[in-house]
């Protein structure tokens, strides 16, 4: 379908993620060629040029769109997420007010606007806005990571039901419960945070974060040494050049009395970065011992 906009812009989009930002950029054209009419072209030509740095020309691109469709609520979103990168929160406040005023239950919109505000310090406006975007989408993934990230901060247990409920809405996106995971170390509850990141492993093998946790919370919390060391290993199987895993290896080794194999991993750590100052610490504490 030579003369399909839709097949041009869908290659572009692909194209985008990839950052092949010529080819994409090609394929718009080549939409726009077929089309110069078709507000999609405009809103994917502004992803391209977002994404490759060319923050004038997308905001030129959306203008387009909005003369195209000035109706069309989601083009004053796109054009207030552009703002945003931009920190210019005057004109991003008025493009969601522009969008709100054409529907106001645009779910996107009060997302924005919780991105705005928390990144102008106003935590408790950026908590309204991501739960008026719940309330208008309950299956919003990134309002509910983001109310979940924030009571995490605040260490209050709302954080446990909105992790959980994100990771429902994306199975596959291990971060919210990463953040659970991490809700329950940092809360004296590690029986809790293992049993999350078991959950992660299930989903994502590989994942280097949830093995390392997993053995920074049977060291420090559970005590249990040798079981912690060997999930610092399967981080080290996943990254062999994970620093902090290969260190904290070390001092499972050293704690369950295996000096020669801590020594070994302080010494590897100070190959790979010279002058650590954790490992120095560490191979002195056996120097002292020894």
């Amino acid at each position: 379908q030579p003369n399909s906009v839709n097949a041009w812009l869908n290659r572009a989009r692909y194209f985008n993620e990839k950052e092949l930002f010529n080819e994409a950029l090609q394929d718009v054209n080549k939409a726009l060629s077929i089309d110069e009419n078709n507000v999609d072209v405009y809103l994917v030509l502004s992803d391209v040029y977002l994404y490759s740095g060319k923050t004038q020309r997308s905001l030129e691109a959306l203008k387009k769109a909005k003369q195209l469709a000035p109706a069309d609520a989601d083009v004053d979103v796109k054009t207030a997420r552009l703002y945003l990168t931009m920190s210019d929160y005057k004109q991003t406040f008025n493009s969601l007010r522009e969008a709100l005023k054409k529907d106001p239950q645009n779910a996107e919109a009060f997302f924005i606007s919780g991105l705005a505000n928390e990144e102008m310090g106003d935590t408790s406006k950026a908590i309204d806005s991501y739960q008026n975007a719940v309330a208008r989408n309950q299956k919003h993934f990134d309002a509910l990571k983001q109310l979940g990230i924030i009571f995490s901060i605040r260490h209050d247990k709302l954080a446990i039901d909105y992790l959980r409920n994100a990771s429902q809405v994306n199975p596959r996106n291990s971060e919210p419960l990463y953040i659970l995971g991490m809700y329950y170390q940092e809360n004296n509850d590690p029986d809790k945070a293992l049993s999350v990141y078991r959950e992660i492993i299930q989903i994502d093998s590989v994942n280097k974060l949830a093995h390392y946790n997993t053995g920074y919370v049977l060291m420090v919390y559970k005590r249990e040494y040798q079981k912690a060391a060997e999930a610092f290993s399967k981080a080290l199987e996943i990254d062999p050049d994970y620093t902090d895993a290969l260190y904290n290896r070390g001092y499972a080794y050293e704690l369950m009395g295996d000096v020669k194999s801590a020594r070994k991993d302080y010494e590897r750590v100070l190959r790979m970065k010279v002058n650590d100052d954790k490992a120095i610490q560490g191979l002195n504490r056996l120097d002292n011992a020894g």
